[in-house]
């Protein structure tokens, strides 16, 4: 396939300057609704499009390229590479929209990420001369970044720097290869060599110094850098003082944290409201500055439409000082604010804790309540709802509930094995056999047994009399040799 993606530069316009995803359409831009429901209809990521594409052309719709790159822009941030890379092609081959440099650079990203780096090199070596602008190159660069090959990436950075191309951009890719690969005094040597050549650094590149200073837990650093870009306002965003602030944090320096979270605060823009007051509430709350958590909470309400994970790190933070009554109060608002975005992960946390607490029949009345409001339990609910009858001497209730959860459970989910060995200690007390087979089958349908539930096996079927030459088979297969304690529970040491 790649091959014919290969072929496609035969028809470029020289010097065209329309439009590119780099450069990207105005949000005022719409995107063609229908093309875009008809792609997404296509189930599968990798599924070919051109079905669809083509269909849609013999309707005699009217395609523009920025509605297209639009779309292309869409698919990429659902990580739809595969189909993003098809209609990328297909709006120049097929509808013989002109190819920039812009297209060529976006497209060099898609085919690294769908195909890999060797076929987006060999792309770019058949890219034509007129189209082999700065932005190629960058795109190229990231590229290598992108793979850790550092060779390959410093060979090009000094090869765009003797075609003066050079720019902040490069430079902070190569600051990020250079993060990602821990040579963080090659970081510092970047930003030194920018700021002598005259390349102006921009937020990026500061941010880069400011981790690299971080990943260093140079604290004099990191506040050598915030007070440099302090009257600065654009060459540190809240996440770079959020960064300094959590270090600080770590380690014990309120004053200098407080400072940085303050200054967090100041940079938060619409786009990234939600986990930045996401990131201020839980900071706040493990400085046990509760006047301030309940001040950000308030602040984000009357800036950010309400959504599920605000409301989770609301519940979580309440229940980090206990404040279960908030909590619930919290859930109730969530519910009546939050009405079309159901998540079954926020009752997950109240329910948790009622049963750390002992409440486990408030745990079960609130999980009633909510499917009788049309929300579906997830198997950890059970779960969860199992361990709060352990704790509280519900042995049978628990076992059941265990089940439950196992049984409804599917692959994604692995659970830790607290409640499934006591479960399987109750069936050993009770010489069940069977059931305690039931529970480990349910089980191995979600991850592989492990020697301690082997081992409650064995002492189950010991109990009960029973032959366990297939079961040491079994535990044999999976990995699993008899050792000391093995040999134990064969003799009828293990009570």
């Amino acid at each position: 396939m790649l091959r014919r993606l290969l072929r496609r530069l035969s028809t470029t316009a020289e010097g065209a300057v329309t439009a590119s995803p780099s450069s990207s359409p105005s949000q005022s831009q719409s995107v063609p609704d229908g093309l875009y429901r008809r792609i997404m209809d296509v189930g599968r990521p990798n599924a070919p499009l051109s079905p669809v594409l083509e269909q849609w052309a013999r309707e005699g719709h009217t395609i523009k390229k920025h509605t297209v790159q639009a779309i292309v822009k869409k698919l990429v941030g659902l990580r739809r590479f595969a189909n993003a890379l098809e209609l990328s092609f297909w709006m120049t081959d097929r509808r013989h929209l002109h190819l920039t440099a812009g297209d060529v650079a976006y497209r060099l990203q898609l085919i690294s990420k769908v195909h890999g780096l060797e076929k987006a090199v060999e792309y770019f070596g058949m890219v034509p001369k007129q189209l082999r602008k700065q932005q190629c190159y960058g795109s190229l660069l990231k590229c290598y970044v992108e793979a850790k090959d550092v060779e390959k990436a410093e060979q090009l950075f000094t090869k765009m720097e003797e075609m003066g191309m050079k720019n902040s951009y490069a430079y902070n890719c190569m600051m990020n290869l250079f993060l990602q690969t821990g040579k963080l005094e090659r970081v510092h040597a970047m930003f030194q060599d920018m700021e002598e050549k005259g390349v102006k650094p921009d937020i990026f590149s500061v941010e880069n110094l400011v981790a690299a200073y971080i990943a260093a837990e140079d604290f004099e650093g990191v506040q050598k850098v915030l007070n440099k870009a302090n009257p600065r306002e654009k060459l540190l965003s809240w996440h770079g003082y959020a960064s300094a602030a959590r270090l600080f944090m770590k380690s014990g320096m309120q004053v200098r944290a407080v400072t940085a979270l303050l200054e967090a605060e100041r940079r938060i823009s619409p786009e990234n409201g939600r986990i930045a007051y996401s990131f201020l509430l839980n900071a706040y709350a493990d400085l046990e500055m509760y006047p301030e958590v309940e001040r950000i909470w308030s602040v984000y309400k009357s800036k950010v439409p309400p959504c599920n994970s605000m409301y989770m790190s609301r519940i979580s933070v309440l229940l980090k000082k206990n404040d279960i009554d908030g909590a619930e109060e919290a859930l109730e608002e969530w519910e009546r604010v939050c009405v079309p975005y159901k998540d079954f992960r926020l009752i997950n946390l109240v329910v948790d804790a009622y049963c750390r607490e002992g409440l486990v029949e408030k745990a079960v009345a609130r999980v009633d309540d909510t499917i009788k409001k049309g929300m579906t339990p997830f198997a950890n609910t059970w779960y969860k709802l199992a361990g709060g009858f352990f704790m509280t001497g519900q042995v049978q209730k628990a076992v059941d509930m265990t089940r439950k959860a196992l049984a409804s459970a599917s692959s994604p989910w692995k659970p830790d094995l607290a409640n499934v060995l006591t479960s399987l200690n109750h069936f050993m007390d009770h010489k069940d056999v069977e059931a305690a087979e039931e529970m480990a089958s349910m089980l191995q349908k979600l991850i592989p047994l492990t020697r301690d539930v082997y081992h409650s096996l064995l002492k189950t079927y010991v109990r009960a009399g029973k032959p366990v030459s297939d079961l040491l088979e079994r535990m044999k297969k999976d990995g699993l040799e008899a050792d000391e304690e093995t040999d134990r529970i064969l003799a009828g040491e293990c009570e």
